[in-house]
């Protein structure tokens, strides 16, 4: 298995590749007004209106940055057996990647109650990664409220 690592501030977050749909350049999104600010707005992609998270925003409570290194993850982020459901991951400094025989999970498991789309911690050359749960991170009706929302602004 291969995950894209991205980095907020100091920290590294990693993302499982079978999720990923395509990884994208930054490109305008049209801001969905009354939106959580973890919401960073929306695109088309191939005709299909896709939600954008802020990964920075949702993690740091800051907006992400506009780097070169800023990228759009699109990720399909229904389970297994539901429709496909886009969501772009506004990620900085998404540059690299990383097989599991390069990292190592950290036996102790600390419960995020309050944030259960953080997953496993993993060590690789002595930096700690933590992995997101990309199911985790907004809920059927969450994503469908925002789908009607950007269908109904546009």
């Amino acid at each position: 298995m291969l995950m894209l690592v991205f980095r907020l501030g100091d920290n590294r977050y990693a993302i499982a590749t079978q999720a990923i749909v395509t990884v994208l350049p930054r490109v305008n999104l049209q801001p969905l007004s009354g939106s959580s600010p973890a919401v960073a707005g929306m695109f088309s992609y191939q005709g299909q209106i896709v939600p954008v998270l802020d990964l920075n925003q949702l993690l740091r409570g800051t907006a992400s940055s506009a780097l070169l290194s800023t990228r759009i993850v699109l990720v399909n982020q229904g389970a297994p057996g539901e429709p496909t459901r886009l969501l772009g991951l506004l990620a900085e400094q998404a540059t690299e990647t990383l097989a599991a025989n390069q990292v190592e999970e950290i036996a102790e498991r600390v419960d995020f109650c309050q944030s259960p789309y953080l997953g496993a911690m993993l060590v690789s050359q002595q930096n700690i990664i933590q992995q997101l749960q990309i199911y985790s991170l907004l809920s059927q009706p969450a994503y469908d409220a925002l789908i009607a929302q950007a269908t109904t602004a546009s």
